[in-house]
């Protein structure tokens, strides 16, 4: 009778617990684009990342993270409701902070945008594996360990046509590698505060551009030559700049 009992009470609460799981919310999430975001999300993506461009949003429901924009560069960066950034977004997709990766890519549980998002909204955009061999090669010669995240077509000032291609390895910052039209490695560029460019730098900002907000976040650009430039972004309401100047604070050109 005893051991009858004990079955019962096991049954019992393993339907309770049942019940209990079924009842908590599944976190969701629909695709949207970046008018979506509130304002101060939006302010801080374009001070911390203002080389790249909010490629589309995920507006999760049920999570930690109710906003989580993506990049052109396919970085991701997640957001509460309030529009305060909390981290990395692909560790805050779905209903908690930290799931696992692979590739990259967050490994994602039903009921919710599932796998990468392919192509984006940049007509630019090259298809990794359709890289040249003699950017792979040059990776992979240089950046042992790195993998790439993103390739795109763009229009530098001054050396025109070129791709830019982002690379990256755990837990260190991406870095943008720009080649010509021929495929030539040109410069490498590394995300920096602009508060700790060159003085020559800043003055020049400061004499030239008084009443231009200067994002927090500037671009060290080492050639291949081993020379160092910066490019320094700057806005006024709609008006938006990126400055490009030498490390003895020459101008090289605005764009």
């Amino acid at each position: 009778m005893k051991k009858v009992m004990i079955v019962m009470l096991v049954t019992m609460l393993a339907a309770l617990n049942s019940c209990n799981k079924n009842d908590q919310a599944v976190p969701s999430s629909q695709v949207t684009d970046a008018a979506s975001l509130p304002a101060k999300a939006v302010s801080y993506a374009v001070d911390n990342y203002p080389d790249a461009t909010i490629d589309y949003v995920l507006l999760q429901t049920n999570a930690v993270a109710t906003y989580i924009a993506v990049l052109n560069t396919t970085e991701e960066l997640a957001f509460t409701s309030a529009g305060d950034y909390l981290g990395n977004g692909k560790q805050y997709r779905g209903g908690h902070h930290g799931g696992d990766t692979i590739h990259g890519d967050t490994i994602h549980g039903g009921g919710h945008h599932g796998g990468r998002h392919h192509g984006g909204h940049n007509g630019n955009q090259i298809p990794v594996d359709s890289l040249p061999v003699m950017i792979t090669d040059y990776i992979a010669a240089n950046f042992a360990g790195y993998s790439v995240m993103h390739a795109e077509y763009d229009t530098l000032c001054p050396e025109g046509a070129v791709k830019e291609v982002m690379i990256g390895i755990s837990s260190s910052e991406p870095l943008k590698l720009v080649f010509d039209a021929n495929d030539i490695f040109l410069m490498q560029a590394n995300r920096m505060l602009f508060s700790t460019v060159s003085q020559t730098v800043k003055d020049y900002i400061t004499a030239n551009y008084a009443t231009y907000q200067v994002s927090s976040k500037s671009e060290k650009l080492t050639l291949a030559d081993n020379s160092v430039q910066y490019a320094v972004y700057i806005r006024l309401d709609a008006d938006r700049k990126k400055v490009r100047l030498t490390d003895a604070g020459i101008l090289v050109c605005v764009q």
